[in-house]
């Protein structure tokens, strides 16, 4: 059955250590900012959030310039193409911090403008922690290409439809996509990682 090699990594909220520089972006703060606020915000994220990953090992073919061919698309793209050079497999992936820090999300965002916007931060930046996470335990001695995802560069959100299929997301993850190919939960990635020969 081809969604066999389907593999899941998930983690608890300890696990995954926010980068402190991706936090005070989202904040638009310095590094070591620290406040009540945010404590009592991190507290309601680490209780809401489920980390959750879907991914694939499978070979990629660059074999026609600019056409990255994998088993579940064929995506024209001269970024991807030029990002997977050297690689004839990669890791194709999606993480979730799962649908009740949607809910919490929504929640504050009626009750309270600042904890929305605090938590909304929180949630970014540990989404692309999560993604770190994840990406260190698969590349764990491989050499890898860096992540992209759908919607960066010339590579189109569409990307995202066949992506979530073959991934099964909707089941493994509880991800959807709308007419618009944005995801739900909100706070989900996906990303290829190619591997190097």
């Amino acid at each position: 059955m081809r969604n066999s090699d389907i593999r899941i990594i998930t983690a608890n909220a300890e696990d995954v250590k926010i980068n402190k520089n991706e936090l005070a972006l989202r904040l638009k703060t310095d590094r070591d900012y620290n406040s009540e606020l945010l404590e009592r915000c991190r507290k309601q994220f680490n209780e809401a959030v489920e980390y959750k990953c879907a991914y694939i090992r499978t070979e990629v073919d660059l074999s026609k310039e600019n056409i990255c061919k994998f088993d579940f698309a064929e995506i024209e793209s001269r970024n991807l193409y030029k990002n997977l050079q050297g690689c004839n497999e990669a890791f194709v992936m999606a993480v979730t911090t799962g649908i009740s820090v949607d809910r919490l999300l929504k929640r504050l965002n009626i009750i309270s403008q600042a904890e929305h916007f605090v938590t909304d931060g929180l949630s970014s930046a540990a989404i692309e922690s999560f993604c770190d996470y994840v990406s260190d335990i698969m590349k764990t001695g491989l050499k890898c290409a860096n992540r992209f995802s759908p919607g960066y560069g010339d590579v189109s959100l569409e990307v995202q439809k066949p992506l979530l299929e073959r991934l099964c997301a909707a089941e493994t993850l509880g991800i959807t996509l709308n007419s618009a190919y944005l995801m739900t939960p909100v706070k989900s990635i996906t990303a290829i990682m190619g591997i190097k020969s």
